[in-house]
C-alpha cells in the first residue's frame, strides 16, 4: 500500500490524466478515461488523506442540490465525495486485514446492533410495496437509509482519530456558518421574491445549492450554532474567541430572521438543553426571582410575533398542507399498522390521494420523522429507529456526565446541543436521512469516542 504513493507513482498517474484528457477534444471515450483516472486518483488520495475526504463533506454538507448531473444521474457532491471516501476507506481495511491482520471491531460502527434491526424491519416492510414500485424502495432502502449510517456515521467516527482534526472538520463547519449566513442577509437586503420578506437561500451563479426553502436554510443554522459555540468554549485565544462568538450570534440572528417555525423550536430547545444541563441552579435562581419581568419583556412579544406569523395566509397554508399529509400518513398506517407500506413509499402512494394532488398540484414528501417513518415502515420501525435515536441520545447523555469535571464538558455539550437540535427540526421538516442531520450525529459519537479517555476529575 505504501508503495502505490510514492512519488514516481503519483507523476505516473497525473501525467497519464494529463495525456488522456489532451485526447477529449477528438474521442470522448477520452472522457470516460480521464473520469476514470481522476477517481483512481482521488481514491489513492483518500487512502493517504482521509480526513482531507471529512472536510469536503464538512464543507458540502448543507448544499444537498449542489448536484453532479449526468443523464438521468444527478448525485449531491457531497453524498460523491462521501462515497468515493467510503471506497478508499474500505479498501484501506481490507489492506490491513489481510497485511496486518487488524480485524474488523464493532467499536467502531457506533449503534449498529439498533441500526441493524431497522434495516430488518425496512427489508420486512418491501413485503407491501407494489411490484411496480419494488425497484425504488430497494433503491431507497440503499441510500439514502443505510448510506446515511455509513457515510456520515461510520466514516467520522473511523477517520477523525485525534482532536485536532475534530476541531478543523468543526472550523470548516462554522466557516460554512459564516458563508450561509451573509447569504441570509444578502436575501433580507435583495429579496429575489416579492411577499414576506425573511432570510431565505439565494442563487449562485444560478445554482441554488441549499434549496429555495427558508426552511433549508434554518435546518443547517441548528447544528452550525451549537459547533460555532463549541469553538468558542474551547479558543483561549481573545480574538479568535470573539470571532466566534459574533459567529454563532450571527447564525443565531439569521436563523431567527428565516422566521422559520421549525427553526425557532430547535434553537429554542438547544437553549432550554444548555440552561438545564449548564446552567441548572442559576437559570432556577433568575427564573424565581425574575419570572413576572421575563414574561412581560421577552415572551410576550416572542407570542405575539408567532402568532402574527401563524396566521398570516402563506403559513396558514403550510399548516394546513403539513396538517393533510399527516393525515395520510396515519391512513398509510392503519392499512399496514405493522410493517407500513413500505420503506421509500410514502411519495408513490401520495400520488392515491387525488384530493391532494387536486388541492396542492403535486407530491412532496413526509413533513416530520415520525410521520415517514410510521407511514413507510409501521408501528416496528417506529419502535426501532426510535430504539436508534434513544440509543445515541442516552450514550451522548451519559458521556455528558461522565465529562462534567473535566475540560471536555463544553465539548460533549455542545455536540448534545446539536444532535437534540437537529432531531427536533426534523420532528417537522423532510431532511431525516441525509447530511444535515446525521453529520452531526457521527461528529458527536466521534467526540464521545475521542474525549472518553479524559473524563477523569481533574
Amino acid at each position: 500500500m505504501t508503495s502505490l504513493l510514492n512519488k514516481n507513482f503519483w507523476l505516473l498517474l497525473i501525467l497519464s490524466a494529463l495525456l488522456t484528457a489532451g485526447f477529449t477534444i477528438t474521442s470522448e471515450l477520452s472522457w470516460y478515461l480521464a473520469a476514470g483516472l481522476f477517481l483512481i486518483l482521488l481514491i489513492i488520495f483518500f487512502i493517504k488523506y482521509p480526513e482531507i475526504g471529512i472536510y469536503l463533506i464538512a464543507f458540502l454538507f448543507p448544499f444537498n442540490y449542489f448536484e453532479f448531473v449526468y443523464g438521468s444521474i444527478n448525485v449531491p457532491y457531497v453524498d460523491l465525495i462521501a462515497l468515493i471516501l467510503f471506497i478508499a476507506w474500505g479498501i484501506k481495511r481490507v489492506y490491513l486485514y489481510f497485511e496486518k491482520g487488524q480485524k474488523i471491531n464493532l467499536k467502531n460502527w457506533p449503534a449498529w446492533f439498533f441500526m441493524l434491526v431497522f434495516i430488518l424491519v425496512c427489508v420486512a416492510s418491501l413485503i407491501n410495496v407494489e411490484r411496480a414500485s419494488l425497484f425504488f424502495s430497494i433503491k431507497y432502502l440503499l441510500r439514502p437509509v443505510i448510506f446515511f449510517y455509513l457515510m456520515y456515521v461510520i466514516l467520522p467516527f473511523n477517520i477523525i482519530d485525534n482532536l485536532k482534526k475534530l476541531f478543523t472538520t468543526f472550523k470548516v463547519m462554522f466557516t460554512v456558518g459564516i458563508g450561509i449566513s451573509l447569504m441570509g442577509i444578502w436575501s433580507l437586503i435583495f429579496p429575489p421574491i416579492e411577499g414576506l420578506r425573511r432570510a431565505i437561500p439565494i442563487s449562485i451563479f444560478g445554482i441554488y445549492p441549499l434549496g429555495t426553502n427558508h426552511n433549508l436554510l434554518a435546518e443547517v443554522f441548528v447544528s452550525l450554532i451549537p459547533i460555532a459555540l463549541i469553538l468558542f468554549w474551547q479558543e483561549k485565544d481573545v480574538l479568535l474567541k470573539n470571532i466566534y462568538l459574533l459567529g454563532a450570534f450571527l447564525m443565531i440572528g439569521v436563523n431567527l430572521l428565516t422566521l422559520s417555525r421549525g427553526g425557532w423550536l430547535a434553537l429554542g430547545v438547544e437553549l432550554l438543553v444548555l440552561a438545564a444541563l449548564k446552567y441548572g441552579r442559576e437559570v432556577k435562581k433568575v427564573f424565581a426571582s425574575y419570572i413576572t419581568y421575563i414574561i412581560l419583556f421577552l415572551l410576550t412579544p416572542a407570542f405575539y410575533l408567532m402568532y402574527q406569523l401563524m396566521t398570516s395566509a402563506i403559513v396558514t397554508s403550510s399548516s394546513l398542507a403539513r396538517l393533510k399529509l399527516i393525515e395520510i400518513s396515519w391512513i398509510l398506517f392503519q392499512e399496514h399498522p405493522f410493517l407500513g407500506s413500505g420503506i421509500g413509499s410514502f411519495t408513490n402512494a401520495l400520488w392515491q390521494f387525488n384530493w391532494y394532488i387536486i388541492e396542492y398540484g403535486g407530491v412532496t414528501d413526509a413533513h416530520g420523522l415520525a410521520f415517514k417513518i410510521i407511514a413507510e415502515t409501521g408501528a416496528l420501525g417506529l419502535l426501532s429507529f426510535s430504539a436508534l435515536l434513544a440509543y445515541i441520545l442516552f450514550i451522548l447523555f451519559k458521556g455528558y456526565n461522565q465529562s462534567k469535571q473535566t475540560q471536555y464538558s463544553w465539548l460533549v455539550l455542545g455536540c448534545l446541543m446539536a444532535v437534540i437540535g437537529s432531531l427536533t427540526f426534523q420532528l417537522f421538516g423532510t431532511g431525516y436521512f441525509l447530511a444535515k442531520l446525521w453529520l452531526p450525529v457521527g461528529l458527536a459519537l466521534t467526540t464521545l469516542k475521542l474525549t472518553k479517555t479524559y473524563f477523569v476529575k481533574k
